[in-house]
Formats: structure tokens, sequence, C-alpha cells
């Protein structure tokens, strides 16, 4: 298979403190977790199941759950819709920006 043929993957995860939508990271031996996807690891068909295995074991230290591979084009771009909008933050507004500060549609 060559490389332009070859499937390139992230892998994703839910962090336990917080709930945030996390990546993998990787330098050299050392593995970590970042929320975002420009800096995830790309891992080939060959690197996969080794950092699932170290995913897998930060899962069984409560560090994050759910994980799982995302396929990716260039530029680290999810394939799917729904990773999309994980890799680029809620679509709704949230927080202050959820409601008009001096709206008068608006009273509790």
């Amino acid at each position: 298979m060559s490389d332009s043929e070859q499937d390139y993957q992230v892998i994703t995860a839910n962090r336990l403190k917080d709930g945030l939508i996390v990546y993998m990271t990787k330098d050299g031996g050392m593995t970590g977790w970042t929320e975002n996807i420009d800096y995830a690891h790309v891992a080939g068909a060959d690197e996969l199941e080794g950092l699932l295995a170290t995913a897998q074991k930060d899962e069984a230290r409560n560090i994050v759950v759910g994980i799982y591979p995302v396929e990716i084009a260039g530029n680290k771009v999810p394939l799917t819709a729904r990773e999309r909008i994980r890799a680029s933050g809620p679509s709704i507004r949230m927080g202050d920006d959820a409601v008009p500060f001096n709206s008068s549609d608006f009273s509790i």
C-alpha cells in the first residue's frame, strides 16, 4: 500500500476530569492528551494498535474514557461530519454567549 492509499488516524477520547474532547499526543516515547486536534499524533495502520493499547492504559487509570480512532485527511481534518464538529468545538453558543445580557425577551 502506498502512502497515498494509507489510512491515517488520530486517537480521541473524553477527559474524565472535565469531559472535554481530547486527542492523543506522542513525543518520542512519551504520550499525553491535548484538546487541540492540531497537536494530535497521526498514526498509520502499523502504529495504531500500539497507541490504542497505550490509550487503554490511560482509560484504566481514569484519565480518559471512550477512546477510539478517528480517520483523518490531510491537515488533520476528520473525514466524518461528527468528528469535524467534535474537533471544532460546540455547535451552539454556551455560557455568557448563550443568552444576551440585557435582553428584554429574557427574564428569570
